[in-house]
């Protein structure tokens, strides 16, 4: 049997074999030609068959992830992390977050509305909701029977 170190220091063998191969087949070729013929038949890494744009995809989330727009993919990547220190650094809730992003549409909407007049622009323009009594109805009768039922559950748990 091999011990742990001659197994470790096989594989590490066998990885350094296949990145000289990998530098060698990628150095040697002396004519033109052979260059040529070279770069269309180009080996990767790991031995992939398709470039790492198209293992991605091919379109915009892969530009994204491989940073082909660095000002689009920083920009995510800082929004990410300060949701990322909102949610778990600071311990703010997401009910909380949704609700603060309301009330600061509703504020700015308000504002807007009232200042429209004063700077000669339109205010905003938001559309009418209607709702039909049919619809307020059969909500209402959805609602009714998802509450009854929450409540047959809490009392046979709460009766054990």
């Amino acid at each position: 049997m091999m011990s742990e170190s001659e197994e470790h220091g096989s594989l590490l063998e066998k990885i350094g074999d296949k990145i000289h191969e990998f530098k060698k087949d990628s150095s040697s070729s002396d004519s033109d030609d052979d260059k040529k013929s070279h770069k269309s038949k180009k080996k990767h890494l790991f031995g992939r068959k398709h470039p790492l744009h198209n293992v991605l995809g091919g379109g915009k989330a892969a530009d994204l992830v491989m940073w082909r727009d660095k000002q689009k993919s920083g920009s995510i990547l800082g929004g990410v992390t300060v949701i990322w220190l909102l949610f778990e650094g600071i311990g703010y809730h997401l009910l909380t977050f949704l609700c603060h992003l309301l009330i600061i549409f509703l504020t700015v909407s308000f504002v807007w509305s009232n200042a429209a007049s004063f700077i000669n622009r339109s205010p905003p323009k938001f559309p009418e909701v209607i709702l039909s009594e049919t619809q307020c109805l059969i909500i209402a009768h959805v609602l009714r029977k998802e509450i009854n039922e929450a409540f047959i559950t809490l009392q046979s748990v709460a009766s054990g």
